[in-house]
């Protein structure tokens, strides 16, 4: 069954990457929203029927912690997401880890790269419900 996603970056550039390699790959995502900040990304949880989220780490308004909570306290249901960061460091990928992430990707990364691991996330996420 295809997927909501909510893919949640502050460069609109990264965002429309993502939309058009999921278009391309021919993922089982039936719409694809945006969001550019945390407030937005916080809004369209409350608003829209979301089944995932590709959240990148630095997302203006809060960190990883904070916007997973927030997101956790939004919906009766946990949402799945996936993280995306420039940042290597593995403290930061813990804590993507420890607060919900199923998985972090690094920037730069491939568009086969970004498929393989939405591919799975979604596969796993769909195995759940």
């Amino acid at each position: 069954m295809p997927a909501s996603l909510l893919i949640a970056d502050s460069s609109s550039a990264m965002r429309a990457f993502v939309e058009r390699a999921i278009g391309i790959a021919g993922l089982p995502v039936s719409a694809c929203h945006q969001a550019s900040d945390a407030q937005q990304l916080l809004r369209l949880v409350r608003s829209r029927e979301v089944d995932f989220l590709l959240v990148d780490t630095h997302l203006i308004g809060m960190n990883e912690e904070t916007w997973a909570e927030a997101i956790s306290a939004a919906r009766e249901a946990a949402i799945p997401f996936l993280v995306t960061s420039p940042d290597a460091s593995f403290i930061r990928i813990e804590r993507a880890l420890q607060s919900g992430a199923c998985d972090y990707l690094l920037k730069p990364f491939s568009i086969p790269t970004l498929c393989a691991k939405l591919e799975t996330a979604l596969r796993t996420a769909h195995a759940k419900n």
